[in-house]
């Protein structure tokens, strides 16, 4: 009995309400055309066109209309992509938030275990790539809101000159150390900044300034894996190494500051010690936090020709959005225009949009892949590490 109802609104390509409603319309369409067409006979003068443009209408509506094939509804090709990156980002955030550990390592994993398989079977690349590209430069533009430059100011003229100088001597002395391991020199800047800055954020931030190609996505995810590994060892590490060496508090949070890659790694171990390290050892490491944009603006100057000769004709971005973004949120902060209400937030969203960017890392990374980077990269940056730590063990000694 019910396909006497929607036989032949199927006819039509419609269900029985859509035809219910286009039924109506024609229904009050007509209706109108029939009243204007009783008044244009009582008024000649009145309505001369009403009738025959309704009857156009209906034409249209009903014949023309209807005999066109309606197109398929489809989903946005970005959108399964995006998707599954929100999901397991979001997942990665609770398993970080219970463990209190950073998002990216979780990130990482879920994009490896999850998302790669998933696509191998489905068209995820163009949300993925959403997720890698402008949602990823929206989080380290969003890291600016961070840096108050006047908290900076507070740790005084010593430990700044101390801490910048330990990032500077990484950079340089850690982009000849990978050169010496025989690695190329996206990678040996990668795992500089990495180890110097922030970690995975600024392994991901450094590659968006890297030429692209398959190469470069596998050298990034590989620093953003060893660089977690090195950091949460740090992070247990390197508390005991203070209290061994008999550091007081201000050379303490210097030293941890200074030496651990991400900065909830740095709060994890400085509030171990004590509030007073963990909230200066915070301090400390967002001096080098506020160094990212500067790096990757060098990388990008760096690479410009390269990038340059890859475009062809035409000019080359030397300053990507995202870093002129960091500047100025930076100095937005500094001013104490944002209120302190807003900056959870603020670091929340950030540390998600980040965490999506490595999830869409970790969906191209591949086991085989991995191993064929041999052991040249992973002693690169474990000897980096090393120098990131007696250097900072030199500077915290220095102000102790």
């Amino acid at each position: 009995m019910l396909k006497a109802f929607t036989r032949h609104p199927e006819t039509v390509g419609e269900s029985y309400f859509e035809h219910l409603c286009s039924a109506w319309g024609f229904a009050a369409t007509m209706a109108l055309g029939a009243l204007a067409c009783a008044l244009h006979g009582l008024f000649p003068f009145a309505f001369q066109t009403s009738g025959s443009r309704r009857i156009r209408e209906l034409h249209q509506r009903m014949v023309t209309h209807r005999t066109t094939p309606k197109p398929p509804v489809r989903l946005p090709a970005w959108l399964p992509g995006l998707a599954l990156a929100a999901f397991l980002t979001l997942a990665a955030t609770l398993a970080a938030q219970a463990l209190g550990a950073p998002v990216a390592p979780f990130a990482l994993v879920a994009g490896f275990l999850v998302a790669a398989p998933l696509a191998g079977r489905f068209d995820l690349s163009p949300g993925l790539r959403v997720a890698e590209r402008p949602l990823l430069r929206a989080g380290v533009a969003l890291l600016g809101l961070r840096i108050a430059l006047g908290d900076i100011a507070g740790l005084g003229a010593q430990t700044l000159v101390l801490v910048l100088s330990c990032v500077a001597l990484t950079l340089a002395l850690g982009s000849v150390v990978g050169r010496l391991f025989g690695l190329p020199k996206g990678f040996s800047m990668l795992s500089a900044s990495a180890t110097a800055i922030c970690g995975a954020s600024a392994a991901m931030a450094v590659s968006q300034v890297l030429p692209k190609s398959p190469e470069t996505e596998r050298q990034t995810a590989y620093v953003v894996a060893v660089v977690a590994t090195l950091s949460t060892l740090a992070m247990l590490a390197y508390p005991a190494v203070a209290h061994l060496a008999g550091l007081p508090p201000q050379a303490a949070a210097v030293f941890l500051g200074t030496s651990i890659h991400d900065v909830a790694q740095v709060a994890g171990a400085g509030y171990s010690v004590s509030p007073q390290v963990g909230d200066l050892a915070v301090t400390v490491k967002l001096v080098r936090v506020s160094l990212l944009a500067l790096v990757v603006a060098a990388v990008a100057f760096s690479f410009a020709g390269a990038a340059r000769e890859a475009k062809g004709p035409g000019r080359a971005l030397l300053l990507p959005g995202f870093v002129i973004a960091f500047f100025v949120l930076a100095g937005i902060r500094s001013t104490g225009l944002v209120p302190a209400s807003v900056l959870p937030a603020a670091t929340f969203a950030s540390n998600v949009l980040i965490g999506a960017g490595v999830v869409a890392v970790g969906a191209r990374m591949t086991l085989d892949g991995l191993r064929s980077m041999g052991w040249r990269p992973l002693a690169a940056l474990a000897c980096q590490t090393a120098l990131l730590c007696g250097l900072a063990f030199a500077a915290a000694s220095w102000v102790a």
